[in-house]
């Protein structure tokens, strides 16, 4: 049984970020592996912080800020954790563990990222930050691209879902064939 943590899941879903739930639910399910929520973040193999709008930030940001030590542990220790848009700007304003990003005006656009650990990652940013759109520790990520990224990109996902205890997506051809013709579309950023 693999078992995850989404920090209000109701809230923190700005952008349809509770989609990368559904895609390792879909995958790991082919797999006949388990995949179960839990209530506490200590005891997830998984955990996602989805973004947030300004208002759910107001009101739930303290308690983000609250799980900044149990998130600080699984970034040191690489575990499988998506920390996305507004509540990576958040906590990488208050932390010391995240690097603090450049600020500069607000960007909205589809972009590609070229990662080492995961060659191109797409996704959309409506963010100030100027660098550091994708910061990794073993399966820990934090991003500023935020949504369903995971369904977007296929070594990511393969990677999280080994790191769930899964094997690499078994894709139909027509999906993969309409995910890797929307990675087409975006331009490329360094």
């Amino acid at each position: 049984v693999t078992r995850f943590f989404s920090f209000h899941k109701e809230y923190f879903d700005n952008n349809g970020d509770q989609g990368n739930l559904s895609v390792l639910k879909f995958f790991l399910g082919q797999q006949s592996v388990s995949f179960d929520e839990v209530s506490e973040l200590a005891s997830a193999d998984f955990v996602l912080v989805g973004d947030a709008s300004r208002a759910a930030l107001r009101e739930y940001g303290k308690e983000l800020l609250d799980l900044a030590p149990a998130l600080q542990a699984r970034h040191v220790n690489g575990l499988p954790t998506l920390v996305i848009g507004s509540s990576y700007e958040l906590l990488a304003s208050e932390v010391d563990w995240l690097e603090t990003p450049k600020r500069g005006s607000v960007v909205s656009e589809f972009r590609t990222l070229v990662t080492d650990e995961a060659g191109p990652v797409l996704g959309y940013r409506n963010s100030s930050i100027l660098d550091l759109d994708f910061v990794r520790s073993g399966d820990f990520i934090a991003t500023t691209l935020f949504g369903p990224i995971l369904a977007k990109n296929p070594t990511l996902l393969d990677q999280m879902l080994l790191a769930c205890g899964g094997t690499s997506a078994d894709w139909e051809p027509k999906m993969k064939n309409w995910v890797e013709s929307i990675r087409e579309l975006a331009p490329t950023h360094h």
